[in-house]
């Protein structure tokens, strides 16, 4: 206890640290009116970091569901710091509340509680550290296993369905129930999933929870958030990823670039751990001590399944670890106590990585240690369910369940690996024509192109800045706050948007800037900067509460054309909700907004001042970007949760898909030649993290 208190309840008072600003954040941002799917953009989520003054590098809402905003919803008013404190008296209470329904549901007694729970000590540092979440998950978990095991099998599902908002593996205690025949524990799971997604649709609105289910939780599923390749992950996906599946920055040395043994590997061992783990428990209720071995089992097997288990993911083991142990000790086996204790304490073990280059094969599998703790627990137990008898155990092999779970693993498997397979498919084609090939690039996107060099946002450790790239020499242009939006003109002059408490538009000279050098303001409360080819003219967004208005300014005095009757002027309303836009070579303005939910592409023409709707597609459509020529427009289309770039030709309006893949590629902007376009992707990565690639779009 005194060690808790020392390395992480302390140190976690203290500082904000990461992850709690993210949460924090996003209940902060919903508080104020703001649609929460934007939570899961990058730029746009450090911009409102900056707004709002949290003092941390770096923050990403990914792959959490908007429920997660609710449990510090109500400290979002308060300073980062302040709501963080408060957030951790509430797990302190928690913690408690864990310890009380373990030792009421146990002869442990309190001071074997204690030791079980303190045994977790990393993962209770990294949660309190962090301002995680994961010990009210291991409430609702220690919740529902006291529910279950004194006879109220519905509330025990209603309270895994509270769990299953915060994190998805609560849900799969639906096969648990099906397996034992607990019909009122599936009605209360299903029915409460049911309530709380009628209250999640009525505070979060269609639109987000549309775009979590399609475009965010499918790639959290498969592990494919932050960096899929960290050994941070302990988990099976993400070690055969990191062995057979190489992407040019994250994970350049792999044992190989085999990605269909990733495709089979994955989903076999899966397979493996899941079904054998789901035959061995009981068909029916059973006496409790056998119950509790099963419950905290099925826990452990959840855990080893996760895609990207973190070492605060680990507080569930608590519960699992005290029903189990309970389960030995009242069977007289304390040494099979011990040895479960052991392993526990081997799991959540604090180890830290030392990493000063690649890693060999050999050391890739040392660093999942935790992940070889975590497979021998769940052996342990597994055996442990098998029972003592070998003739019984042969008897159930033969009987025709056995044969029923073997078919049941083969449809996983084939289902799994069909699914891998195609969800591969054209991830990797775009790796020949990366324009990066550092260990530097976590983020490139919102690319400019000023001749041969290309301009984009990047991500450094401080957080956002501008870097340039020309012919394969990478340069940080430094300027001593977040900077994102690149735009350049033909005279070699730039702007970007620099992001404080608010936002403003900068002018630079793109070469030889230090922090501060040669800025000068250019627009005030002013996003994603858009210049015309001549450098007259100058858009940018000005945002309340998540609608974007469109501005336009004269940058220089035109002698022909549209004028401006004003310095700054309105060009559309925050009605519309612009997102994106960009200039014609005739000044004329396309930009995407989203006035009725669905992003579409809008003409403006500063001659009439009116803005029509451009036809290209019913499908949502973001990024526009005309060529200099004027016959091409270059944009992103959604289609299935995965934005895919397409190029439409002005003069007849034909149109051709240029990427393919399950993944999203998008801010395209085009070279002088009008045939050849950069844009961002996150192929062969995490769901946006990308990286910069260039594409012959026109032949």
């Amino acid at each position: 206890m005194l060690a808790f208190a020392w390395k992480a309840f302390i140190p976690a008072w203290r500082s904000l640290n990461s992850d709690f600003p993210n949460y924090y954040l996003a209940a902060r941002l919903y508080r104020q009116g703001y649609p929460i799917e934007r939570v899961y953009d990058w730029v746009w989520f450090q911009r409102q970091k900056d707004h709002a003054g949290v003092e941390r590098p770096h923050v990403s809402f990914d792959p959490n569901p908007p429920t997660c905003v609710l449990p510090v919803l109500p400290f979002s008013s308060l300073p980062p710091l302040a709501a963080k404190q408060c957030w951790l008296l509430v797990n302190l209470v928690l913690l408690g509340s864990v310890g009380l329904l373990l030792n009421g549901i146990t002869q442990l007694g309190p001071r074997r509680t204690a030791i079980v729970i303190f045994l977790s000590l990393d993962a209770l540092r990294m949660n309190f550290l962090y301002g995680q979440y994961h010990l009210l998950v291991a409430f609702l978990l220690a919740l529902a296993a006291c529910l279950y095991l004194r006879g109220w099998p519905a509330m025990s599902g209603a309270a895994l369905a509270c769990g299953a908002a915060l994190k998805i593996y609560p849900t799969l205690f639906l096969f648990y129930f099906v397996r034992k025949k607990q019909w009122r524990a599936i009605a209360g799971l299903l029915l409460c999933s049911l309530a709380l997604g009628l209250l999640s649709l009525a505070l979060f609105r269609f639109e987000s929870l549309r775009y979590y289910a399609v475009e965010v939780l499918p790639r959290g599923s498969a592990g494919e958030t932050i960096d899929p390749y960290s050994i941070d992950w302990s988990s099976f996906t993400a070690l055969f990823r990191r062995m057979f599946i190489r992407e040019p920055e994250l994970n350049p040395h792999p044992l190989v670039h085999l990605p269909v043994g990733y495709a089979v590997l994955q989903p076999l061992c899966q397979g493996l751990l899941f079904v054998p783990g789901l035959w061995l428990i009981s068909s029916r209720r059973v006496e409790c001590a056998r119950e509790k071995l099963e419950w905290g089992t099925y826990i452990v097997l959840l855990l080893i399944l996760s895609t990207n288990p973190a070492p605060y993911h680990f507080c569930a083991l608590i519960v699992a670890a005290a029903l189990a142990a309970d389960h030995f000790l009242g069977c007289a086996q304390r040494a099979k106590a011990y040895a479960l204790a052991a392993l526990y304490a081997l799991v959540c073990f604090p180890v830290r990585h030392f990493r000063l280059g690649p890693l060999s094969t050999g050391q890739t599998l040392l660093a999942y240690h935790r992940l070889a703790a975590l497979s021998a627990l769940w052996i342990f137990l597994l055996v442990a369910l098998a029972g003592p008898a070998a003739e019984s155990f042969r008897s159930r092999l033969k009987a025709r369940e056995a044969a029923v779970f073997v078919l049941i693993f083969l449809g996983l498997v084939i289902a799994g690996v069909g699914t891998n397979l195609r969800h591969l498919q054209g991830l990797f084609d775009n790796y020949a024509s990366r324009l990066l090939g550092t260990a530097d690039s976590i983020i490139g996107m919102e690319p400019a192109v000023a001749g041969d060099e290309v301009f984009f946002t990047t991500m450094v450790r401080s957080g956002y800045s501008v870097a340039s790239w020309n012919r394969g020499s990478l340069a940080h242009i430094s300027l001593g706050a977040d900077a994102f939006h690149p735009a350049v003109s033909g005279s070699g002059e730039g702007w970007v948007e620099l992001a404080s408490t608010t936002s403003r538009v900068v002018r630079l000279p793109l070469r030889g800037s230090g922090p501060g050098t040669g800025l000068s303001a250019e627009a005030e409360d002013a996003e994603q900067p858009a210049v015309s080819p001549d450098g007259k003219w100058l858009l940018f967004v000005r945002e309340a509460r998540g609608g974007g208005s469109l501005w336009i300014k004269e940058l220089q005095p035109a002698t022909d054309g549209p004028r401006v009757p004003n310095a700054e002027a309105q060009v559309v309303g925050n009605q519309y909700g612009v997102l994106d836009a960009a200039f014609f070579p005739d000044h004329r303005i396309v930009f995407a907004a989203r006035p009725s939910g669905s992003s579409r592409l809008f003409v403006f023409d500063p001659r009439t001042w009116r803005a029509s709707p451009l036809p290209v597609s019913p499908q949502p459509i973001r990024y526009p970007a005309v060529s200099p020529d004027g016959q091409w427009l270059a944009y992103s289309q959604d289609e299935q949760g995965s934005w895919r770039l397409w190029a439409m030709r002005l003069s007849t309006g034909e149109t051709q898909r240029l990427t393919g893949g399950d993944c999203n590629s998008i801010t395209p902007a085009w070279f002088a030649d009008s045939k050849t376009l950069v844009y961002a992707t996150d192929c062969g990565r995490a769901l946006g993290l990308t990286a910069l690639c260039r594409i012959r779009a026109v032949p």
